[in-house]
């Protein structure tokens, strides 16, 4: 896309790249030049561009390509450099009523020595949070010391501002801030111009630099520059650089590369979990999208149309089901009154055996019997039974129906016992109804229902008594089980096959999706390699001349030690960002583990090395440097070696260092350099002053 060029899609997308950022404009100069595809360039362009264009790509959507011949950006113009010229803090911190420092604009070294609680750190907090409203130490401090942040002396307002010299201006620029609230983070700003007019902090458009050149540099942030979280320092070098729009760039662009590889490798990593869930159906389906599945070639079609077949696999098996789901047994208490009444007749019959009246209703019987056969062949008077002639005419029949008048009331009880056995047993075999036809035979409740069903062939009484009972409460419970799994198995009438379809479906979206992320991965993968080369070799660039000063001023730190500052790098993205800084050891042979031999005096001069350089860097607004406490923990071979560093930064930016430690006061008398030495004093109530010299 060329610069200064906007895309108009109606989208709402952020800006294009800025044309007037200097490694923006190194980048698509580059980019233009490359001899890369249209659509690698288009990666890197929306790269540069922001989250919003990397997602318009994604979507397929396509962005203006970087043209060539675009102007270059102007250069920078000269930089109106910023000197302190004064710092006022009342009702902060240890300062009560107005205390006041002041310094001459431009170059020079200031030592502002005090004991400890005399108000040096409040000075030097309270001109960050004139100019920028926090302090990185606040941050680490817990509620009760951000609750307590006021002077417990001074009841009036609480206030702090700096006095700045801008190069060009007839007079000074205040910055204050006044805090209203309870809250540490409660503070106005204003700025007041040198014509008197006022206006509001973001005025200055010093955000963006304030946090690139930081003038600003105390001992908790110089401990944490080499022991601390490598990714701090990282940012901070980064942007002290101008490097932070590229390195978010490259960010973007490698998180985007990562989704594209999860999305082409997710099929394979799920492939083989598919396949075990398919192992374990029974479906047939299943069966035939795992021989594909697992074949030499994918059909994709195939799957398709199987994953698209999400009905029951046997048609004939899910009316089964509905039918099972809809059927019934005979009633617990149903069964229970027929085997109670089997069992009376039992005993009953038991009881009338054998008896006059079960002899009686006997005979009864056989005579009933013969004289319906004698009516129903009058002319036929041979006796059935002995086959005598004659037996059974006229007179026989007038002597039988005169005996039965005689004998049925002597059979009556014996009667009524075969007559309620007669009846339970109808009971019985009612109840005992035939195996369904459509059940399947060789399941549990057919094979139960096969059982109950023979009991209509038991003719004891007792003994049918005892196969409803034993052989119901079977089948009450296989067709209880059988409904239940019926119900279960309607619920999903494929048995599981649905769900292992989706399933599939899903698989055979993500294999469609990877295979699409493959070829978008290819192009984007392009892209971040050429851009990655890119922000190495400026980051290589750029880093140089910082990396140069750093060992500069580690060299005259180090004294007499056999320690080597051999160089710094950028490396790494994203998490895994990070500052390497090699450190050799004399008579280590793994120079990896050097670092780990420096002191702790020796970690302060090392950061100290790191950071003095950015103050020096080209196109830093900031003339001045506030340090608070730097000398700690270092000895007094290093503090003079500190003292000769700072007065050569001294000859090109305005130094302000804050100390409880005499001997840099006394390192930089005792070897003539120039430094404007004064002592800081503050007395129980607050009240803080300076005088000149050491106290």
């Amino acid at each position: 896309m060329a610069r200064g060029t906007e895309v108009i899609d109606g989208g709402g997308r952020s800006e294009p790249p800025h044309s007037d950022d200097p490694t923006t404009t190194k980048i698509l100069d580059a980019l233009v030049h490359a001899g890369l595809p249209a659509e690698v360039r288009s990666w890197v362009n929306a790269a540069l561009w922001g989250d919003d264009a990397l997602a318009a790509l994604l979507e397929g959507e396509r962005l203006p390509d970087v043209q060539p011949g675009a102007p270059a950006a102007p250069p920078p113009g000269r930089v109106r450099r910023a000197y302190l010229t004064g710092i006022r803090v009342q009702g902060f911190r240890g300062i009560g009523r107005p205390a006041e420092l002041a310094f001459p604009p431009g170059p020079g070294l200031t030592v502002i020595v005090g004991r400890n609680g005399s108000g040096k750190s409040s000075f030097a907090e309270a001109a960050e949070a004139a100019l920028t409203g926090r302090n990185p130490r606040w941050d680490a401090m817990p509620t009760g010391w951000r609750d307590g942040w006021r002077n417990l002396h001074y009841d009036e307002r609480t206030e702090a501002s700096v006095d700045i010299h801008i190069a060009g201006d007839t007079g000074p620029t205040r910055i204050s801030r006044r805090w209203t609230g309870e809250s540490v983070r409660s503070a106005r700003g204003e700025v007041v111009h040198p014509n008197g007019e006022t206006s509001a902090l973001r005025t200055l458009d010093w955000g963006e630099n304030l946090v690139r050149y930081r003038p600003f540099l105390s001992y908790d942030e110089l401990g944490r520059t080499v022991t601390g979280r490598s990714a701090e320092l990282y940012d901070t070098l980064t942007a002290l650089l101008g490097l932070t729009g590229l390195a978010e760039a490259e960010r973007r662009l490698a998180k985007v590369c990562d989704a594209l590889a999860k999305r082409r490798d997710r099929p394979a990593r799920e492939s083989r979990l598919l396949v075990e869930a398919l192992n374990g159906s029974s479906d047939p389906r299943a069966a035939q999208a795992v021989q594909i599945l697992t074949g030499p070639t994918l059909d994709v079609e195939a799957l398709r149309r199987i994953a698209a077949d999400d009905g029951p696999a046997d048609p004939a098996q899910h009316v089964v089901l509905r039918r099972l789901r809809r059927l019934s047994v005979p009633e617990r208490v149903v069964m229970s009154d027929v085997v109670n009444e089997l069992r009376g007749a039992s005993m009953e019959l038991a009881m009338a055996a054998g008896t006059k009246g079960d002899h009686a209703h006997g005979v009864v019987r056989l005579l009933e019997q013969a004289l319906e056969h004698h009516k129903r062949h009058p002319t036929d008077t041979t006796c059935p039974t002995c086959s005598a002639p004659g037996a059974i005419g006229a007179d026989w029949v007038r002597r039988a129906n005169a005996q039965l008048r005689g004998l049925r009331a002597q059979a009556a009880t014996a009667a009524a016992a075969y007559d309620r056995a007669d009846a339970a047993r109808d009971q019985a075999r009612f109840l005992l109804s035939p195996t369904p036809s459509w059940l399947p035979p060789d399941s549990e409740l057919g094979q139960v229902w096969a059982l109950w069903e023979s009991g209509s062939d038991i003719e004891d009484l007792a003994e049918l008594a005892e196969h409803i009972e034993s052989v119901g409460r079977k089948l009450r419970s296989a067709a209880l089980s059988a409904r239940r799994d019926a119900g279960e198995r309607l619920e999903d009438p494929t048995d599981g096959w649905s769900e292992l379809a989706e399933r599939l479906s899903g698989w055979l979206d993500d294999a469609q999706d990877a295979i699409a992320a493959r070829d978008t991965l290819a192009v984007a993968e392009a892209a971040l390699t050429w851009l990655a080369d890119q922000a190495r070799a400026l980051r290589a660039e750029r880093l140089g001349p910082v990396a140069a000063q750093a060992e500069q001023v580690w060299f005259r730190l180090r004294q007499e030690r056999h320690i080597d500052l051999q160089g710094m790098r950028l490396i790494g993205r994203g998490a895994r960002r990070r500052v390497e800084v090699d450190v050799a050891v004399d008579g280590v042979g793994d120079q990896t583990s050097a670092p780990g031999l420096l002191s702790q005096g020796e970690f302060q001069a090392l950061a100290l090395s790191i950071c003095l350089p950015r103050t020096l860097v080209d196109g830093n607004p900031f003339g001045f440097l506030l340090l608070d406490d730097p000398v700690q923990a270092m000895d007094t071979e290093t503090v003079e070696g500190l003292a000769t560093v700072l007065a050569e930064v001294g000859r090109h930016r305005q130094l302000i260092v804050f100390t409880h430690d005499t001997r840099l006061s006394d390192a930089l008398r005792r070897l003539g350099l120039p430094a404007a030495i004064r002592t800081i004093n503050r007395d129980a109530m607050s009240n803080v002053w300076l005088s000149d010299g050491d106290a």
